[in-house]
């Protein structure tokens, strides 16, 4: 009976003392958004604030999107004999910022 005592008076202490105690919910926060680049050419190059991060077909939501820190970026799309495009955006946190573009071939 008395080892049974101790961890009973040892439980009752924490929870006593627990519920007194201020409780902290800690929630994930993600510093990035999301661009989804739909172009033509979709062979066309990618570059995020100068640089290459890929062809406009991998970031068109199938199979994936362009992942960015929170805050505006240059967005620029190149593919020879075309115009390139430059666009600022600003992504915020979480949000999908889509971005269609047609580049037009050089004359």
């Amino acid at each position: 009976m008395q080892k049974f005592i101790l961890p009973m008076v040892l439980l009752m202490f924490s929870l006593v003392l627990g519920c007194g105690m201020p409780h902290a919910t800690l929630t994930a926060v993600s510093n990035a958004g999301l661009v989804k680049i739909l172009a033509e050419p979709s062979s066309a190059q990618v570059f995020v604030d100068g640089n290459a991060v890929g062809e406009a077909r991998d970031f068109n939501g199938n199979p994936g999107l362009l992942r960015l820190s929170h805050g505006t970026h240059t967005i620029e799309l190149k593919k020879d004999g075309y115009q390139s495009y430059t666009r600022r955006v600003f992504v915020g946190n979480q949000a999908i910022e889509p971005i269609h573009i047609m580049l037009l071939q050089n004359q």
